[in-house]
Protein backbone atom coordinates (compact mmCIF):
# COMPACT_ATOMS: atom_id res chain seq x y z
CA UNK A 1 0.00 0.00 0.00
CA UNK A 2 1.31 3.33 -0.65
CA UNK A 3 1.83 6.21 1.84
CA UNK A 4 0.34 9.43 1.74
CA UNK A 5 4.12 10.93 1.51
CA UNK A 6 4.34 8.42 -1.51
CA UNK A 7 1.38 9.60 -3.05
CA UNK A 8 2.26 13.00 -2.63
CA UNK A 9 5.75 12.54 -4.25
CA UNK A 10 3.68 10.24 -6.91
CA UNK A 11 1.65 14.06 -7.49
CA UNK A 12 4.59 16.39 -7.38
CA UNK A 13 6.19 14.50 -10.23
CA UNK A 14 2.94 14.27 -12.04
CA UNK A 15 2.58 18.01 -11.33
CA UNK A 16 6.07 18.77 -12.38
CA UNK A 17 6.38 16.95 -15.43
CA UNK A 18 3.54 18.64 -16.77
CA UNK A 19 4.46 22.52 -15.74
CA UNK A 20 7.74 21.46 -17.89
CA UNK A 21 5.83 20.16 -20.48
CA UNK A 22 3.49 23.51 -20.80
CA UNK A 23 6.77 25.62 -20.29
CA UNK A 24 8.86 24.12 -23.27
CA UNK A 25 5.62 24.47 -25.38
CA UNK A 26 5.50 28.21 -24.13
CA UNK A 27 8.74 28.71 -24.96
CA UNK A 28 8.30 27.26 -28.72
CA UNK A 29 8.51 30.16 -31.41
CA UNK A 30 5.66 30.96 -33.53
CA UNK A 31 6.41 30.22 -37.11
CA UNK A 32 5.06 32.80 -39.76
CA UNK A 33 5.49 33.42 -43.40
CA UNK A 34 8.93 35.67 -44.08
CA UNK A 35 10.45 37.56 -46.75
CA UNK A 36 13.40 37.84 -47.20
CA UNK A 37 15.86 40.57 -48.98
CA UNK A 38 17.53 38.99 -52.23
CA UNK A 39 21.27 38.35 -52.01
CA UNK A 40 23.62 39.55 -54.57
CA UNK A 41 27.65 37.86 -54.82
CA UNK A 42 29.71 40.82 -54.57
CA UNK A 43 32.09 39.17 -56.55
CA UNK A 44 30.13 39.90 -59.65
CA UNK A 45 31.29 42.74 -62.27
CA UNK A 46 28.45 44.97 -62.68
CA UNK A 47 28.92 47.82 -65.06
CA UNK A 48 27.04 51.13 -65.35
CA UNK A 49 25.28 53.13 -67.87
CA UNK A 50 25.86 56.54 -66.76
CA UNK A 51 24.00 58.33 -69.74
CA UNK A 52 21.66 57.22 -71.50
CA UNK A 53 19.77 60.09 -73.42
CA UNK A 54 16.82 60.39 -75.75
CA UNK A 55 17.62 63.14 -77.73
CA UNK A 56 16.00 65.17 -80.78
CA UNK A 57 18.40 66.65 -83.01
CA UNK A 58 17.47 68.49 -86.52
CA UNK A 59 14.13 66.44 -86.46
CA UNK A 60 15.62 63.32 -86.05
CA UNK A 61 15.86 60.82 -82.88
CA UNK A 62 18.63 59.84 -81.32
CA UNK A 63 19.87 58.11 -78.20
CA UNK A 64 23.05 59.23 -76.55
CA UNK A 65 24.82 57.04 -74.18
CA UNK A 66 28.04 56.64 -72.14
CA UNK A 67 28.92 52.73 -70.69
CA UNK A 68 31.10 52.20 -68.21
CA UNK A 69 32.92 48.72 -67.66
CA UNK A 70 33.48 47.60 -63.71
CA UNK A 71 37.08 48.74 -62.72
CA UNK A 72 40.29 46.49 -64.05
CA UNK A 73 37.79 45.15 -66.40
CA UNK A 74 40.06 44.54 -69.62
CA UNK A 75 38.77 44.88 -73.69
CA UNK A 76 41.55 45.15 -76.58
CA UNK A 77 39.07 45.82 -78.75
CA UNK A 78 38.73 49.48 -80.11
CA UNK A 79 34.56 49.33 -80.43
CA UNK A 80 33.63 46.53 -78.29
CA UNK A 81 30.08 47.44 -77.36
CA UNK A 82 26.43 45.80 -78.63
CA UNK A 83 22.79 48.16 -78.58
CA UNK A 84 20.22 45.29 -78.49
CA UNK A 85 16.53 47.36 -78.62
CA UNK A 86 14.24 44.50 -77.39
CA UNK A 87 11.21 43.63 -79.45
CA UNK A 88 8.54 42.23 -77.20
CA UNK A 89 6.49 40.79 -79.79
CA UNK A 90 9.28 39.77 -82.70
CA UNK A 91 12.98 40.28 -83.44
CA UNK A 92 15.44 42.82 -81.86
CA UNK A 93 17.37 45.74 -83.47
CA UNK A 94 21.25 45.00 -82.91
CA UNK A 95 23.60 47.92 -83.22
CA UNK A 96 27.30 46.13 -82.69
CA UNK A 97 30.90 47.43 -83.45
CA UNK A 98 30.58 50.56 -81.36
CA UNK A 99 32.57 52.65 -78.91
CA UNK A 100 31.91 52.87 -75.08
CA UNK A 101 30.49 56.27 -75.70
CA UNK A 102 28.07 57.77 -78.48
CA UNK A 103 25.11 58.65 -80.44
CA UNK A 104 22.88 55.92 -82.30
CA UNK A 105 19.75 56.07 -84.64
CA UNK A 106 16.76 55.58 -82.93
CA UNK A 107 15.79 51.93 -84.68
CA UNK A 108 12.97 52.99 -87.41
CA UNK A 109 14.38 56.73 -88.08
CA UNK A 110 16.09 57.20 -91.56
CA UNK A 111 18.19 60.03 -92.50
CA UNK A 112 20.07 60.90 -95.91
CA UNK A 113 23.75 61.55 -96.55
CA UNK A 114 23.39 64.85 -95.35
CA UNK A 115 21.71 64.07 -92.20
CA UNK A 116 18.37 64.82 -92.75
CA UNK A 117 15.35 63.38 -92.00
CA UNK A 118 13.24 60.80 -94.65
CA UNK A 119 11.55 58.58 -91.94
CA UNK A 120 10.16 58.39 -88.69
CA UNK A 121 9.41 55.18 -86.42
CA UNK A 122 5.63 54.59 -86.23
CA UNK A 123 4.74 56.39 -89.40
CA UNK A 124 4.35 54.87 -93.13
CA UNK A 125 4.62 56.85 -96.49
CA UNK A 126 1.53 56.01 -98.67
CA UNK A 127 0.70 57.37 -101.55
CA UNK A 128 2.50 60.50 -100.59
CA UNK A 129 0.92 61.35 -97.41
CA UNK A 130 2.30 60.33 -93.53
CA UNK A 131 0.00 57.86 -91.54
CA UNK A 132 0.41 56.19 -88.06
CA UNK A 133 1.95 52.64 -88.16
CA UNK A 134 4.92 50.96 -89.46
CA UNK A 135 7.14 48.51 -88.19
CA UNK A 136 8.50 50.34 -85.53
CA UNK A 137 5.88 51.34 -83.59
CA UNK A 138 6.93 49.02 -80.65
CA UNK A 139 9.86 51.61 -80.24
CA UNK A 140 8.06 54.84 -79.67
CA UNK A 141 6.91 53.59 -76.37
CA UNK A 142 9.37 52.42 -73.37
CA UNK A 143 11.49 50.17 -74.63
CA UNK A 144 14.23 47.78 -72.85
CA UNK A 145 17.21 48.74 -74.58
CA UNK A 146 20.25 46.48 -73.17
CA UNK A 147 24.22 47.50 -73.30
CA UNK A 148 26.55 44.49 -73.91
CA UNK A 149 30.48 43.91 -73.60
CA UNK A 150 30.39 40.99 -71.12
CA UNK A 151 29.14 41.58 -68.87
CA UNK A 152 25.87 43.81 -69.87
CA UNK A 153 23.81 46.04 -68.40
CA UNK A 154 19.97 47.42 -69.79
CA UNK A 155 18.21 50.50 -69.40
CA UNK A 156 14.16 51.48 -70.00
CA UNK A 157 14.39 54.29 -72.61
CA UNK A 158 11.60 56.29 -73.77
CA UNK A 159 11.33 57.52 -77.31
CA UNK A 160 12.19 61.71 -77.32
CA UNK A 161 9.18 63.93 -77.61
CA UNK A 162 8.90 66.82 -80.19
CA UNK A 163 9.60 70.46 -79.15
CA UNK A 164 8.96 73.58 -80.86
CA UNK A 165 12.69 73.61 -82.27
CA UNK A 166 12.54 69.69 -82.82
CA UNK A 167 9.75 67.33 -84.45
CA UNK A 168 10.54 63.22 -83.87
CA UNK A 169 7.42 63.25 -86.34
CA UNK A 170 6.90 63.55 -90.02
CA UNK A 171 6.12 67.63 -91.34
CA UNK A 172 2.43 68.14 -91.36
CA UNK A 173 1.11 65.35 -89.09
CA UNK A 174 -0.42 66.25 -86.03
CA UNK A 175 1.39 65.88 -82.27
CA UNK A 176 0.28 62.95 -80.36
CA UNK A 177 -1.53 63.84 -77.31
CA UNK A 178 -1.19 61.73 -73.74
CA UNK A 179 -4.19 62.62 -70.62
CA UNK A 180 -4.43 61.03 -67.78
CA UNK A 181 -7.89 59.80 -67.17
CA UNK A 182 -7.88 57.36 -63.63
CA UNK A 183 -5.25 58.05 -61.17
CA UNK A 184 -6.14 56.39 -57.82
CA UNK A 185 -4.08 55.53 -54.93
CA UNK A 186 -5.95 52.42 -53.64
CA UNK A 187 -5.53 49.79 -50.52
CA UNK A 188 -6.64 46.54 -51.13
CA UNK A 189 -7.17 43.79 -48.86
CA UNK A 190 -3.91 45.55 -46.89
CA UNK A 191 -2.18 46.00 -50.21
CA UNK A 192 -0.57 49.18 -51.56
CA UNK A 193 -1.45 49.68 -55.60
CA UNK A 194 -1.95 52.39 -58.20
CA UNK A 195 -5.14 52.04 -60.28
CA UNK A 196 -4.33 54.31 -63.27
CA UNK A 197 -5.73 54.82 -67.14
CA UNK A 198 -3.73 57.16 -69.91
CA UNK A 199 -5.71 58.32 -73.18
CA UNK A 200 -3.73 58.78 -76.60
CA UNK A 201 -4.27 60.51 -79.28
CA UNK A 202 -1.97 60.23 -82.44
CA UNK A 203 0.25 57.78 -81.95
CA UNK A 204 -0.19 54.06 -82.04
CA UNK A 205 0.96 52.52 -79.21
CA UNK A 206 -0.94 50.45 -76.94
CA UNK A 207 1.44 49.80 -74.02
CA UNK A 208 2.91 52.66 -71.58
CA UNK A 209 5.67 52.93 -69.24
CA UNK A 210 6.11 53.65 -65.64
CA UNK A 211 8.86 55.73 -64.12
CA UNK A 212 8.65 56.23 -60.27
CA UNK A 213 11.04 59.06 -59.80
CA UNK A 214 13.03 57.97 -56.51
CA UNK A 215 14.87 61.66 -55.62
CA UNK A 216 17.57 60.18 -53.79
CA UNK A 217 18.29 57.00 -56.45
CA UNK A 218 17.21 54.74 -59.04
CA UNK A 219 13.56 55.19 -60.43
CA UNK A 220 11.64 52.53 -60.22
CA UNK A 221 10.50 51.59 -63.79
CA UNK A 222 7.43 49.57 -65.08
CA UNK A 223 7.47 48.67 -68.94
CA UNK A 224 5.31 47.64 -71.37
CA UNK A 225 1.97 48.09 -69.60
CA UNK A 226 -1.76 48.28 -71.23
CA UNK A 227 -3.04 52.07 -71.01
CA UNK A 228 -5.21 51.17 -67.99
CA UNK A 229 -4.80 48.93 -65.25
CA UNK A 230 -3.43 48.15 -61.76
CA UNK A 231 0.02 48.58 -60.71
CA UNK A 232 1.14 47.17 -56.89
CA UNK A 233 2.84 49.87 -55.24
CA UNK A 234 7.04 50.43 -55.55
CA UNK A 235 8.28 48.37 -52.44
CA UNK A 236 4.87 47.00 -51.62
CA UNK A 237 4.14 43.58 -50.00
CA UNK A 238 1.52 41.43 -51.88
CA UNK A 239 0.26 40.41 -48.86
CA UNK A 240 -1.05 41.73 -45.71
CA UNK A 241 -1.15 38.92 -43.36
CA UNK A 242 2.29 38.07 -42.86
CA UNK A 243 5.20 38.30 -40.19
CA UNK A 244 7.50 40.05 -42.35
CA UNK A 245 11.02 40.92 -40.17
CA UNK A 246 11.61 44.62 -39.21
CA UNK A 247 15.15 43.88 -39.82
CA UNK A 248 14.88 43.76 -43.05
CA UNK A 249 13.26 47.00 -43.88
CA UNK A 250 9.69 46.06 -43.94
CA UNK A 251 7.05 48.47 -41.91
CA UNK A 252 3.40 48.49 -42.10
CA UNK A 253 2.75 52.45 -43.12
CA UNK A 254 -0.93 52.89 -42.88
CA UNK A 255 -1.69 49.61 -42.43
CA UNK A 256 0.18 47.94 -45.37
CA UNK A 257 3.77 46.28 -45.90
CA UNK A 258 6.21 48.54 -47.89
CA UNK A 259 9.90 47.97 -47.06
CA UNK A 260 11.22 51.58 -46.34
CA UNK A 261 14.72 50.57 -46.09
CA UNK A 262 14.46 50.25 -50.11
CA UNK A 263 11.40 52.45 -51.17
CA UNK A 264 10.61 54.80 -47.79
CA UNK A 265 10.60 57.84 -51.24
CA UNK A 266 7.80 56.19 -52.12
CA UNK A 267 5.22 56.15 -48.94
CA UNK A 268 4.89 60.27 -49.47
CA UNK A 269 4.01 61.96 -52.74
CA UNK A 270 5.77 60.88 -55.68
CA UNK A 271 6.41 62.15 -59.41
CA UNK A 272 5.07 59.29 -61.91
CA UNK A 273 5.99 59.92 -65.17
CA UNK A 274 2.78 57.76 -68.00
CA UNK A 275 5.51 57.20 -71.45
CA UNK A 276 3.06 55.96 -74.49
CA UNK A 277 4.76 58.77 -76.55
CA UNK A 278 4.23 61.45 -75.33
CA UNK A 279 4.75 61.76 -71.90
CA UNK A 280 3.20 62.96 -68.84
CA UNK A 281 4.63 63.17 -65.47
CA UNK A 282 1.96 63.98 -62.47
CA UNK A 283 2.14 62.95 -58.70
CA UNK A 284 0.51 60.28 -56.39
CA UNK A 285 0.63 60.21 -52.87
CA UNK A 286 0.69 56.87 -51.20
CA UNK A 287 -2.76 55.04 -50.56
CA UNK A 288 -4.23 56.02 -46.95
CA UNK A 289 -5.74 53.09 -45.09
CA UNK A 290 -9.13 52.76 -45.08
CA UNK A 291 -12.11 51.20 -43.08
CA UNK A 292 -12.85 49.09 -46.29
CA UNK A 293 -8.97 48.29 -47.04
CA UNK A 294 -9.85 44.85 -45.76
CA UNK A 295 -13.32 44.15 -44.09
CA UNK A 296 -13.33 43.12 -40.36
CA UNK A 297 -9.73 44.35 -39.32
CA UNK A 298 -9.65 48.14 -37.54
CA UNK A 299 -7.55 50.61 -39.13
CA UNK A 300 -4.40 51.26 -37.36
CA UNK A 301 -1.94 54.20 -37.26
CA UNK A 302 1.64 53.12 -38.61
CA UNK A 303 2.44 50.36 -36.20
CA UNK A 304 6.28 49.26 -37.03
CA UNK A 305 6.82 45.62 -37.47
CA UNK A 306 8.75 43.91 -34.98
CA UNK A 307 8.99 46.73 -32.26
CA UNK A 308 5.01 47.66 -31.72
CA UNK A 309 3.82 43.44 -32.63
CA UNK A 310 1.45 44.52 -35.64
CA UNK A 311 -1.75 42.36 -35.30
CA UNK A 312 -1.84 39.88 -37.84
CA UNK A 313 -4.29 37.12 -38.69
CA UNK A 314 -3.50 33.61 -36.90
CA UNK A 315 -2.17 31.17 -38.35
CA UNK A 316 -2.60 27.28 -38.24
CA UNK A 317 0.33 26.97 -36.44
CA UNK A 318 -0.13 29.68 -33.94
CA UNK A 319 -3.66 28.01 -33.29
CA UNK A 320 -2.33 24.80 -32.89
CA UNK A 321 -0.04 25.71 -30.53
CA UNK A 322 -2.46 27.64 -28.55
CA UNK A 323 -4.70 24.30 -28.20
CA UNK A 324 -1.89 22.66 -26.75
CA UNK A 325 -1.01 25.18 -24.36
CA UNK A 326 -4.39 24.55 -23.66
CA UNK A 327 -4.53 21.06 -23.14
CA UNK A 328 -1.15 21.31 -20.87
CA UNK A 329 -3.23 23.64 -18.66
CA UNK A 330 -5.70 20.81 -18.73
CA UNK A 331 -3.17 18.09 -17.32
CA UNK A 332 -1.92 20.13 -14.55
CA UNK A 333 -5.10 21.07 -13.56
CA UNK A 334 -6.30 17.32 -13.93
CA UNK A 335 -2.94 16.28 -11.42
CA UNK A 336 -4.17 19.15 -9.00
CA UNK A 337 -7.14 17.57 -8.50
CA UNK A 338 -5.52 14.04 -8.44
CA UNK A 339 -3.66 15.02 -6.04
CA UNK A 340 -5.82 16.69 -3.60
CA UNK A 341 -8.18 13.75 -3.47
CA UNK A 342 -5.79 11.47 -2.91
CA UNK A 343 -3.65 13.48 -0.26
CA UNK A 344 -7.22 13.74 1.73
CA UNK A 345 -7.78 10.45 1.48
CA UNK A 346 -4.63 9.22 2.47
Amino acid sequence: MRTSKGLRSTGRAVLVGALSAVAALLTVPVVATTASAATTDPETYVPEITVASPVCDGDVPYLDYVFELPENYENDETNPLTITWVNPDGEDVVQSGLALSGRVLWPGAEVDGAGNPVDWPGWSLVDGEWVVGDEFDWVRAGVTVVFEVNPTAETVVAYPPSTPECATNPPGTPEPTIKVDVLTPVCVEGVSYLDYGVSVTGTPNTTATLTWHNPDGEDEVMADLPLSGRVLWPGAYPERFVDLPADEGWELVNNMWINTATHGWATGTVDVTFAVNPEVTVPVTYPQDTSNCFPGVTPVDNPVAGSQNPTLAETGATVGLYAAIAAGLAVVGAAIVLLTRRTRKG
